[in-house]
């Protein structure tokens, strides 16, 4: 019969749950039997025996990322003749982004453990990027847990809300072109119309967001005590309430859902100043300048703007080279006027009637 007792015991730790590099599994570290042979450690100074100063400068030069920490990239992958290299490519660029990082400080003991996830979570950026669904942000803030307390700044790329086909009763129904997984009802937070509700497309916006603010709202001792920012990415040409292209129907998404992100930062935020939310876009440089008073005029506050520029091929990512131009750009960070007084649920898209009604023959 085999010695069970030379075979290691294999422990969980809660520790895992303050890992980026895998947010999503616990660890696992093999113990001997017999414990920890502790006559073998150095006579010397140890990281718990220095001063508490120079550990901090440790975890600094050790923890700290100049670009922000990327724990979720996600693409279309529209070309299924090749998912499985598109899906590595993204998970090599979030490995990438936390290479230089020490993160087994995170499982070291107590102490260093708590020291160092102070120092990783309160000094970076954390990134949820590409095309992506909300929910792993969820899983990810709620596995945190105390850690959570610490974060200063996260990132988030924001998709276009889905949309549905809404009838004058206010019901809404799915739209045979629609990537809608699952219709919301009517936003509470939103005023319906004086009259019946005008028919046409309109915005469905994921109640996984609201869970996203509720999250970082919440703190182990109490409310939070340490100010955050929210930073929504919307992408390129996606600016909430503002036509950029006329007759362009996939870049026009309506005002409801930074609306409804400012109501539920006041909502579960006591100090409303807690949680700063900056909205970001990108776009040719010559498009924002004409469009600026139409972007200020519906409460969009531009706090700064950066000009750069991009490559743009006709042929698309592998066009031929001769065939690129370099465009100017500008990168715009926003935020949101005040909210004064009952706000209104958006109305349809002024392009629904390009789009028969699903219950059309």
């Amino acid at each position: 019969m085999e010695d069970t007792a030379s075979l290691p015991r294999e422990i969980d730790l809660d520790a895992w749950k303050s890992n980026v590099a895998s947010p999503f599994k616990p660890h696992k570290i093999q113990i001997p039997p017999n414990g920890i042979d502790r006559s073998s450690r150095p006579s010397g100074p140890n990281l718990l025996t220095i001063p508490a100063e120079i550990r901090l400068r440790i975890y600094s030069f050790s923890l700290i990322s100049a670009s922000p920490v990327i724990v979720w990239s996600a693409k279309c992958r529209r070309n299924h003749c090749r998912p499985r290299k598109r899906l590595q490519s993204t998970r090599e660029k979030m490995a990438a982004s936390r290479e230089n990082l020490a993160l087994g400080l995170l499982r070291c003991c107590t102490i260093v453990a708590a020291e160092s996830a102070q120092i990783f979570y309160s000094r970076n950026t954390f990134r949820f990027e590409g095309e992506h669904e909300y929910y792993p942000v969820i899983t990810w803030l709620d596995t945190l847990d105390r850690n959570r307390d610490y974060l200063v700044k996260l990132e988030i790329t924001v998709r276009r809300p889905s949309i549905a086909w809404q009838l004058p009763d206010g019901s809404r129904h799915k739209i045979s072109h629609s990537k809608t997984r699952g219709l919301a009802s009517h936003s509470p937070y939103l005023a319906p119309p004086l009259g019946p509700y005008e028919e046409g497309e309109v915005d469905i916006v994921d109640p996984a967001i609201e869970t996203i603010i509720s999250l970082l709202a919440k703190h182990k001792h109490g409310d939070r005590q340490r100010k955050m920012t929210l930073y929504l990415d919307t992408g390129y040409y996606n600016i909430p309430g503002i036509e950029l292209f006329e007759f362009e129907d996939t870049t026009l998404f309506s005002l409801d859902l930074p609306n409804l992100v400012d109501i539920w930062r006041r909502q579960y935020f006591c100090d409303p100043e807690a949680l700063k939310i900056i909205w970001k876009t990108e776009g040719e440089l010559d498009i924002f300048n004409e469009k600026r008073h139409l972007i200020e005029g519906v409460g969009w506050n531009i706090v700064h703007a950066q000009e750069g520029e991009y490559i743009y091929n006709p042929y698309g990512a592998f066009g031929p080279p001769h065939k690129e131009k370099v465009i100017p750009s500008m990168q715009l960070s926003m935020t949101r006027d005040e909210i004064v007084g009952p706000i209104m649920a958006a109305g349809p898209s002024p392009y629904t009637h390009w789009h028969h009604s699903p219950f059309e023959d």
